[in-house]
């Protein structure tokens, strides 16, 4: 009867193993995938007059980003997407701003080089005719980190960043724009099909330590079963022979 009990114990114990256990792996393995962080995204200039704006409303653009780069994106904000430009990038200050939805479009990838790193030439003259006298500098030029271009009236104007203060700047004054295109989503390789399986195998392959212990359980109900049936009952062969040396 003992034996029998041993071994319901043994049973009993490996079955609130298994109820227990696989819970408190799979807990572990889905705060485990919650843990990684999300990479920033992005969304493509794709076309000509995509205004950044202080606020999100049309009479309030700042300037007009520069064709085929992007903006990393920060939230959205009706018609309208928070964005980040030149975010990260060395040597220069970050604009915050919206641009319309519809005017840009999202990627699913990081770009490596997602914004226009560019510099223009600003000349600053004085008037031939201001009656200075020799010794003063007429004239003088100086490098400025470009944003974007803005338009007011018939003329253009750069939005440039000169001694840590934004402003704009007449296009006749400065160098003539010759920047490349940015080609970098022509070179992102579409994601290759995969077939469909039959039948997905769980991640990371192979038992998981719920299931090792629970064997481990079972295995050693399994060998304490076999003991308790099959040892040799040492104690009554002893009691036989003496009683036959008493009879006999």
């Amino acid at each position: 009867m003992k034996k029998f009990r041993f071994l319901a114990a043994m049973l009993a114990a490996a079955a609130l193993l298994a109820l227990f256990l696989p819970a408190s792996a799979a807990a572990a393995e889905s705060d485990g995938e919650g843990a990684g962080s999300e990479a920033p995204s992005y969304a493509r200039i794709e076309q000509d007059g995509v205004y950044l704006y202080r606020s999100p409303s049309a009479d309030a653009g700042l300037f007009v980003l520069p064709r085929s780069y992007f903006v990393r994106l920060a939230g959205e904000a009706g018609d309208y997407y928070a964005v980040e430009y030149l975010t990260g990038t060395q040597g220069r200050t970050a604009v915050r701003g919206y641009c319309l939805r519809d005017q840009v479009s999202p990627v699913d990838y990081v770009p490596s080089v997602p914004y226009l790193c560019y510099e223009v030439d600003v000349t600053f003259r004085t008037e031939a005719d201001a009656g200075l006298p020799a010794g003063f500098i007429t004239e003088y030029t100086v490098g400025a980190p470009f944003y974007g271009t803005f338009r007011f009236g018939s003329s253009t104007y750069y939005y440039v960043e000169l001694n840590g203060a934004f402003g704009y700047v007449p296009a006749t004054a400065c160098s003539l724009l010759d920047y490349p295109l940015n080609t970098e989503h022509t070179e992102v390789a579409a994601p290759e099909t995969q077939p469909e399986a039959q039948e997905q195998p769980q991640a990371g392959g192979g038992l998981s330590v719920a299931a090792i212990v629970l064997l481990c359980v079972l295995g050693a109900a399994g060998l304490g079963l076999l003991y308790f049936l099959f040892r040799p009952a040492h104690k009554k062969r002893v009691h036989e022979e003496e009683a036959e040396e008493f009879y006999g």
